[in-house]
């Protein structure tokens, strides 16, 4: 196979093939910001694509190298273990080393007398006493304190002297339990893009038959990307999982933005339908396949959130009257379609400019005569 071609389409200098993944992206060694990795990805791969038909061989293989370039990148442990195997730690421990050493010992003694070796293998000896201590011999009986003069009599309280007055009750209000953290991925699931287009009945059973679907998907690619361990056969396995992954697509058209996008869960397992998916799949490390399967996880806990904040939006709206559906409907049509409302507006404007031409018209042919 001929990288020299694959080294002309990314700009990198020929026999630099396979290049390290900061080097196959153009960025600079230990480059951690995860949208500047996303973009130089897609902009490779738009740029290998072109090729997919006279070159196929020599595109499937920088495409399956920015695919793991990607998943590795991106992953926090995976690009710590491999930042450590080029090398990219090592300066940062030295200097931590020197900081370290020199901070332990003053300054000015240590510029003005650098310690030695023998020096710190010495101990202090002992300070000897040039003479038996002094004896302490008490001449008497110790003095005794001196107590102060006693206090005067306080003065009798008149008669119309009130009571003093009882000391106020403090309430001492117990001490809130703490919160529980929340989970962002089932946060996601109630957020404002999972509230649109639900605000009717027949809207919310189709986004709950639209959720059940996605959730057999999603379980499906769990038989592949559950366990880190699985090994994926390329004739028995390979076209079940694209299928899956595929059909996942198409599903997650009509669906939210809460699952596929980045930072999101599923995001990396979506990412596998833009390269090769089986080979991409054999050739992952065990730290990207664990990577997938948090992944994986992840979708599985924002699909079960969301459905159960359908449920309760449900029963919900069953115990709403007939006024409230109305108006909730009404509501909903305006914050999730606005483009309905202006033409509304638009409409209503246009009747009264010719409802207000033909009133003029009436009102000219009564008082011509």
């Amino acid at each position: 196979m001929d990288h020299d071609q694959i080294c002309t389409w990314l700009g990198l200098p020929p026999g630099a093939w396979p290049p390290d993944h900061y080097r196959l992206l153009g960025l600079h060694v230990g480059e951690d910001d995860a949208e500047l990795i996303e973009q130089r990805v897609h902009d490779r791969l738009d740029t290998v694509r072109r090729y997919q038909m006279t070159h196929p061989e020599q595109a499937t293989e920088a495409m399956n190298r920015l695919a793991q370039a990607f998943v590795c990148l991106t992953e926090p442990a995976a690009k710590k273990t491999y930042d450590v195997e080029l090398g990219v730690m090592v300066a940062e421990v030295e200097t931590a080393t020197a900081v370290a050493s020199v901070s332990q010992a003053e300054p000015i003694q240590w510029l003005s007398n650098p310690p030695s070796v023998d020096w710190l293998n010495e101990k202090p000896a002992p300070a000897i006493p040039s003479g038996p201590p002094p004896l302490a011999i008490p001449l008497g009986p110790p003095p005794l304190p001196r107590l102060p003069p006693p206090l005067p009599p306080l003065p009798p309280l008149p008669y119309d002297m009130p009571p003093p007055a009882a000391l106020p009750v403090v309430s001492v209000a117990a001490p809130a339990e703490p919160q529980e953290p929340v989970d962002p991925v089932v946060e996601a699931a109630q957020s404002g893009p999972a509230r649109r287009n639900i605000a009717t009945k027949r809207m919310l059973y189709q986004r709950i038959g639209h959720t059940r679907r996605l959730q057999q998907l999603w379980n499906g690619l769990g038989k592949y990307v559950r366990s880190p361990k699985r090994r994926l056969s390329r004739s028995q396995d390979g076209p079940d999982l694209i299928r899956l992954l595929d059909e996942l697509k198409l599903v997650l058209r009509g669906f939210p933005p809460l699952l596929g996008e980045a930072g999101q869960p599923g995001y990396l397992l979506l990412a596998l339908t833009q390269v090769d998916t089986v080979k991409v799949f054999q050739s992952f490390s065990p730290q990207q396949r664990e990577a997938l399967s948090r992944d994986w996880q992840n979708g599985v806990k924002l699909l079960t959130a969301h459905r159960d904040f359908l449920r309760q939006e449900l029963r919900a709206m069953r115990r709403r009257s007939l006024g409230q559906r109305l108006f909730r409907a009404g509501w909903s049509v305006v914050v999730d379609r606005p483009g309905i409302l202006l033409l509304l507006l638009a409409l209503l404007a246009l009747n009264v400019a010719l409802w207000r031409t033909y009133v003029e018209e009436i009102w000219e042919r009564l008082f011509s005569r």
